[in-house]
């Protein structure tokens, strides 16, 4: 791998590392779209998911005693059957157009939250249960299963370690399936995987550098974090739809 690659899969997996080690989640919301600058997506993808796996391995451990058991369940219950329909929904709804669906509905959860400055009403196990039959149908349709799982968590009020041990699991659970399907697809070769050993250094220097900088902010400042990265993530998902609508 040329030098050049190497430096920006360094920072790639620096920053991965950094935002999931601050929020809990959004490690390759950030990594991807820098190594698509120089990696072609069937190789950049696959890296991505391993250093995900890696950071919520590391965060799971970690963090595993401050996990809300009950509401873990209940997201995963939730997503198998949305993993199924999602499968099914891309063969009759384009991509694009659910990437647009699901950035329309994320950018008004933000706008709502930021408004009311975290507080309102908290969401119950129904809108639980949706949230991850959604995130179970958008994983599997378009690769995204983050934003509904971040927002039903976010307005739960548990505390930062609870938020981030929760979301972690949930996370870990997703992206081992997630690895262990690209493998049986052929897609984890020899180049990926020295490409990722190659990140690994990286990616812990970052994660060790976000989880230190969440032990600076308080509940607040945690809080705006998470909004900020969903924010973020909205917006990936809106440019990704309008592009790929635009080039159909």
């Amino acid at each position: 791998m040329a030098l050049g690659h190497i430096v920006l899969l360094s920072l790639a997996a620096f920053c991965g590392g950094f935002t999931q080690g601050l929020t809990g989640f959004g490690s390759t919301l950030v990594a991807l779209p820098i190594l698509a600058m120089a990696l072609d997506l069937k190789l950049a993808t696959p890296i991505c998911c391993l250093l995900a796996v890696t950071i919520n391995i590391v965060l799971t451990g970690r963090l595993h005693g401050h996990i809300r058991w009950p509401a873990l369940r209940l997201l995963i219950l939730a997503a198998l059957p949305g993993m199924a329909l999602g499968a099914r929904a891309l063969l009759v709804v384009p991509g694009d157009w659910l990437k647009l669906a699901l950035a329309v509905a994320v950018l008004v959860f933000v706008a709502g939250a930021w408004r009311r400055g975290g507080g309102g009403r908290r969401p119950g196990r129904l809108l639980g249960f949706a949230a991850g039959f959604v995130a179970g149908c958008m994983g599997a349709a378009i690769g995204v299963n983050g934003p509904p799982i971040v927002a039903w968590v976010s307005r739960q009020g548990y505390d930062r370690n609870a938020a981030r041990a929760t979301l972690t699991t949930f996370f870990l659970l997703a992206g081992i399936g997630v690895v262990a399907s690209q493998t049986v697809a052929g897609l984890v070769t020899a180049d990926v995987l020295g490409a990722y050993a190659a990140a690994v250094p990286a990616l812990l220097l970052g994660l060790g550098a976000g989880m230190a900088g969440c032990g600076r902010i308080g509940e607040k400042g945690f809080a705006r974090a998470v909004l900020v990265v969903l924010a973020l993530s909205g917006a990936s998902l809106l440019v990704q739809g309008v592009t790929g609508l635009a080039a159909s």
